[in-house]
């Protein structure tokens, strides 16, 4: 898909949990995988040694692809030399870009490399955007809640390279702005470690004590699926469409992986101007679906500006694909209202008197499907399938290696044979000189010099052309030819690797002046080289981060949102919100927090 006189690059950054899903990712069409190194990364439990990512990185530079390293947590100042350490050890491993949320580490002694600003740092304004462009970071990752018009507008006013997210879980907070998880159980999301309150059941009282809503995840967001709109996003500006999983298993990043490669993959063949960033191509063995594995039910979130069913009240659960209504039940079996079959080992799940129940089937006769429990099974239910055995069983299979295009071209020059490689416009070549006698039989030499020439057995390429350029070729045999082609390609797959090390691009950070003078708590400021960073950049109040004060002391905002409790339920407060009785709460196990809610802005905060 690689095209050189388009003018834009498009990359598909995918999660990877460990090193198996990231190879996985490349092989399924990524461009670009990002990884939580042992410590500091957004993912508590998504951490990997640096051996193990350097043998992502080598296998992703082969194509192209790029390596990004997770480093997106505050800091506290006992930390400082060992994020300096660790950054180093992923640069000499060959890490395309390290992201950050904390500012501390741009104050670091540190290696020449590029820096992403994690959607952590809440880059949600142009003067925020326009901020980190002076500053010199190479990459923005925009906040969730930008519409298709701000991103636009913000793309019309920078040349930062802009990624943003396409697919997976949603932070019902603006990133980097949630304290619920560390206010409730002393987990900081800011240090890696959130334990996920916003996915709790709530009741929401008024401020009289009455119920208005009991026991619904009211805080519980669907997943994004922006694939309606990705054409929308390339041409708002937005260049890096990432994916949301890393605590997600292989089989979920290489369907999703798989779904989206071959959407931009549809979009660049309609227009000449874009081409992907990575070389090679990715063989995929099924029909990827994102509906087969983990969705919560699917949403564009704020990308079409504000709208309902945003979050799913009845569970936080994966619901998977719907399959159909029941038409036919008995004390054992179901029928249901298509063609869809379902297998022993599948989950199901539907709602029953607005409650998800799930069940696994485990038979199937003539009399239809026979799941495990048959309660709540009755006619009209409309069946989901969270669990597709048969498709995971084919995601799994698929892991074919990602191959590059290559061509060879064989001359003879003064007693040398010259094999020229181009592999998706990398060129070398190799001289050996000649040691056997001319064939007598020239038509036939190379029929065999070019048979035993295409063959790339394990290596990453596959030879889609030999063209032979004098007819003398020398006697030589299988065994001899065969030397000549793995020296070739052992060479070729080192100077691939060793031209992506050496033209690294890296970040260049100046000193500009922020945008505001006075900090709050939500700036996250937890150590002395984030503070020196922003005094350094005239600021001159700055609030340290709850983290940092270890206590919070009087009402704090725990949540900044977009998204309204009271918008979803229709309830707006500028429609027809006049009979609500403010303020409004919501409890989950005697944990009770206010909501207010800022309708000029259309934002709502949670506080304790």
């Amino acid at each position: 898909m690689v095209n050189k006189n388009r003018t834009t690059t498009l990359e598909l950054l995918s999660p990877a949990r460990d090193k198996e899903t990231a190879i996985s990712a490349i092989n399924h069409g990524a461009d670009a995988v990002y990884i939580g190194a042992s410590k500091f990364g957004a993912r508590e439990k998504a951490g990997n040694s640096i051996s193990d990512i350097e043998k992502v990185v080598n296998y992703a530079h082969i194509f192209n692809a790029k390596v990004y390293a997770t480093v997106n947590t505050i800091f506290y100042d006992n930390e400082a030399e060992e994020i300096r350490k660790l950054c180093y050890s992923l640069w000499n491993i060959g890490i395309d870009a390290i992201i950050i949320q904390d500012t501390g580490i741009l104050e670091l002694d540190l290696p020449p490399i590029r820096f992403h600003i994690s959607t952590q740092a809440n880059n949600r304004t142009l003067e925020k955007i326009l901020f980190w462009e002076k500053t010199g970071v190479s990459r923005v990752i925009i906040a969730r809640e930008l519409s298709l018009k701000q991103i636009t507008e913000i793309r019309k006013n920078t040349k930062i390279e802009l990624e943003a997210f396409i697919h997976g879980a949603l932070c019902v907070s603006y990133s980097g702005n949630c304290y619920m998880s560390y206010c409730s159980t002393q987990r900081s999301a800011n240090r890696g470690e959130c334990s996920q309150p916003c996915r709790l059941p709530y009741n929401l009282i008024d401020n009289n004590g009455k119920t208005l809503i009991k026991d619904k995840h009211l805080l519980s967001l669907r997943d994004l699926n922006a694939s309606s709109i990705l054409p929308e996003l390339i041409k708002a500006g937005v260049t890096s469409f990432k994916i949301e999983g890393r605590l997600k298993d292989s089989t979920y990043v290489k369907n999703v992986t798989a779904f989206y490669h071959n959407q931009l993959n549809k979009f660049i063949e309609q227009n000449n101007f874009y081409s992907r960033s990575a070389n090679g191509n990715c063989t995929i063995a099924f029909e990827p679906d994102v509906e087969r594995t983990f969705s919560r039910g699917f949403t564009t979130y704020f990308y079409k500006e504000r709208q309902k069913d945003l979050a799913n009240f009845i569970t936080p659960k994966s619901t998977g694909k719907l399959i159909g209504k029941v038409t036919t039940t008995d004390t054992k079996h179901f029928l249901i209202d298509n063609n869809q079959n379902l297998i022993n080992g599948d989950g199901i799940c539907f709602v029953l008197n607005n409650e998800l129940i799930g069940t696994q089937i485990i038979g199937k006769d003539n009399s239809g499907f026979i799941p495990q429990d048959m309660k709540g099974i009755s006619v009209g239910v409309e069946i989901f399938r969270n669990r597709d055995l048969d498709f995971i069983k084919q995601v799994e299979k698929s892991e074919i290696p990602r191959k590059r295009d290559l061509k060879i071209d064989i001359t003879l020059i003064n007693n040398n044979i010259i094999l020229k490689a181009n592999s998706e416009g990398f060129e070398y070549k190799v001289i050996f000189h000649v040691e056997a006698e001319v064939s007598n039989n020239q038509e036939l030499a190379s029929e065999f010099w070019k048979k035993q020439i295409s063959k790339s057995g394990d290596y990453p390429f596959i030879v889609t052309e030999v063209n032979i350029n004098d007819l003398k070729l020398p006697h030589y045999s299988a065994s001899k030819i065969n030397e000549l082609r793995r020296s070739l390609l052992n060479n070729l797959s080192s100077e691939i690797l060793k031209n992506r090390l050496t033209n690294r691009p890296v970040s260049e950070i100046k000193v500009t002046d922020y945008y505001i003078k006075n900090l709050d708590f939500q700036h996250n400021v937890s150590n002395q080289y984030s503070k020196h960073f922003y005094k350094k950049r005239g600021v001159e109040i700055i609030e340290p981060a709850i983290e940092a004060i270890k206590k919070t002391g009087n009402k704090k905002t725990v949540m900044t949102s977009r998204y309204c409790i009271l918008f979803e339920l229709g309830m707006c407060l500028k429609t027809n919100g006049k009979n609500i009785e403010l303020p409004l709460f919501i409890v989950n196990n005697g944990q009770k927090y206010s909501i207010d809610f800022n309708c000029i802005d259309c934002e709502m905060t949670l506080s304790v």
